[in-house]
């Protein structure tokens, strides 16, 4: 496709309730899926029998499809194992929303509908989900399996265990049975690792084996004839990466809780200190808008910030603290139209409804709701950031120590104070405080229909009994009567008429840097920082705790490296150097 953030779909058709390509003229998978993959990926890989293995299992997948392979072997894993999954996957044209939900019709497997609830965006490069309680990680990436590999090859420390080869026939998907491809899987592994695939052809066999595999056909009958499955048995530079059994985290806000709870997932004990608590600070604000602020530039902040939604989206989802709400961002002149217009273009495909372009009218019709526009972001979230930080903090590996840090920290998340905590680089970093607004649900004619989060000049969040308003932006604090005046005096187009019957007010300080993206990352050999997540704390914490842990784990990032430049802590460096240092003015 023109657009390099959007990736082309399947064109995927059926045949009854047999899911085809005609891109490809081939079937996804057999009748008896569950005995195929067993007979031509499990049995052969000895994933569940191997002594090498480490407590976390890496396998990877050429050819994710209809995610079969990945939910077989990930239940075989939990099981029948103690271990953990890190599955990596490929996939060049990935499913709709509309055929994942189809094949959930088909597939009870708790598994595969959670699958299918958060089958990645059409979006192209790498995205993360997390299953069973962080016991099982899914890396896809979508787009080319080159480039893919290349990139695995670069960034995933830990070699992989096991190769699910699963394209589609090598005679009419030629390009992912390239001798290239052949030795990317190679300079991925390590000697021991295993692969297999349900072809036979010679051409596969002799690539296979030309890149440093062992390769043996594997008797299939009376299904097929046979397949190929293989050992790597070269020495290799390559080796795995030791976990650590604990981690010393300095804050228990939302950026240092979301950290702390994906280290206690992988078997990480986690030391959490904060001499105010769990979810103090910014994170003390009882709700939130889990909102998406697209940039429309193809920029790798504007990547960074798609891609935290999405990625936040799954990973509260299931947690009490979180809502599922609508939420849509309104034009209120003719430059945000055309820039709302712009971000639809680049970041929504017409089989994908998480993002949608209402017009006027439209808006009006659904929502109640005067504006020249709206992008709707559907199954959006409200936050009780507070308790959702206890609920991340509420984990047997997890221990909250009620002092300042002591000692050397393995994470910084101490918000605005990180900058003191880092000394290594200077970071542009400070607090804006803010205040959001209770009031009494106005007497308007939309008021009882309207379940959607209001995002605009400041923001108007729905409830039954009170709306909340917000938030305020001062670089010094201002009186609380005032902050209240300015977020009535912000929403009004949306609050009718009638008088406005404030009922409580919440003040806290968020912090953030000088060019509003957050400050991720590693700050010298043993610590990251996650720290300036501002007002997108709700979907950039998750996110940034995803993206600290697979590098203390050794495995691929779920971002491209120009995404995780735009949120890197040395960024500030160069922009000293350029200008002259100066002191921070956020």
């Amino acid at each position: 496709m023109a657009n390099s953030e959007l990736i082309e779909p399947a064109a995927l058709t059926w045949r009854d309730d047999q899911p085809f390509a005609p891109r490809f003229d081939d079937i996804y998978y057999s009748g008896d899926g569950i005995e195929e993959f067993r007979q031509v990926f499990l049995n052969p890989s000895e994933l569940l029998s191997r002594e090498d293995l480490s407590d976390c299992v890496q396998v990877a997948e050429l050819g994710f499809g209809t995610g079969w392979n990945f939910v077989q072997c990930a239940e075989s894993i939990v099981q029948s194992t103690h271990r953990r999954l890190h599955y990596v996957a490929f996939e060049a044209h990935p499913l709709t929303p509309v055929d994942w939900q189809r094949l959930a019709q088909q597939r009870p497997q708790p598994l595969f509908q959670d699958l299918a609830v958060a089958a990645p965006p059409l979006l192209s490069g790498w995205h993360r989900r997390s299953f069973a309680e962080g016991r099982i990680q899914l890396s896809v990436f979508h787009g080319d399996v080159l480039a893919g590999l290349q990139d695995l090859q670069a960034r995933q420390r830990q070699p992989i265990d096991a190769w699910f080869l699963d394209g589609f026939d090598p005679r009419k998907n030629p390009k992912m049975w390239q001798p290239d491809v052949f030795n990317a899987l190679a300079r991925c592994s390590n000697k021991g690792s295993r692969i297999s695939t349900f072809t036979a052809a010679g051409q596969v066999r002799r690539g296979l084996a030309a890149a440093g595999f062992t390769m043996r056909r594997v008797d299939q009958r009376p299904r097929k004839r046979e397949s190929l499955a293989g050992v790597y048995t070269l020495e290799t530079k390559r080796s795995k990466t030791p976990q650590p059994s604990e981690m010393r985290v300095f804050g228990a806000g939302i950026a240092g809780c979301t950290i702390a709870r994906e280290l206690a997932n992988q078997g990480i004990d986690v030391a959490l200190f904060d001499p105010q608590g769990i979810g103090k600070g910014g994170s003390k604000m009882q709700t939130s808008a889990l909102h998406c602020r697209l940039l429309g530039d193809s920029s790798g902040a504007g990547e960074f910030r798609a891609r935290a939604y999405h990625h936040a989206r799954q990973a509260l989802a299931h947690y009490p603290s979180v809502r599922a709400i609508d939420a849509v961002q309104l034009a209120l002149s003719a430059d945000e139209v055309r820039k709302q217009q712009r971000l639809y273009d680049v970041y929504a495909h017409p089989t994908s409804p998480w993002l949608q372009f209402l017009e006027a009218s439209e808006l009006d019709q659904r929502l109640g709701i005067k504006a020249l526009s709206g992008l709707l972001f559907p199954n959006s979230a409200l936050i009780n950031l507070n308790l959702l930080c206890q609920q991340l903090a509420d984990h047997p590996r997890i221990t909250l120590i009620p002092t300042q840090g002591q000692g050397r920290p393995d994470v910084i998340a101490s918000a605005s104070a990180s900058r003191d905590l880092v000394t290594s680089m200077p970071l542009e970093i400070g607090d804006v405080y803010g205040q959001l607004d209770w009031i009494a649900s106005p007497d308007i004619p939309s008021a009882d229909r309207l379940d959607t989060a209001i995002v605009g000049n400041g923001y108007v969040l729905p409830g039954a009994e009170h709306w909340v308003l917000g938030s305020t932006y001062e670089q010094t604090p201002w009186p609380p009567a005032t902050a209240t005046e300015h977020n009535i005096t912000s929403n009004q187009r949306f609050l009718g008429d009638g008088p406005i019957k404030p009922v409580r007010y919440q003040r806290a300080a968020r912090c953030v840097s000088s060019d509003r993206d957050p400050v991720i990352g590693k700050v010298d050999e043993h610590t990251w920082v996650s720290a300036a997540h501002g007002s997108m704390g709700s979907s950039s914490a998750p996110f940034a705790a995803s993206l600290i842990v697979s590098d203390v784990l050794g495995w691929i990032p779920p971002a491209s490296p120009r995404a995780l430049a735009s949120a890197a802590p040395d960024r500030f460096i160069e922009r000293q150097a350029r200008r002259g240092v100066k002191k921070i003015g956020v």
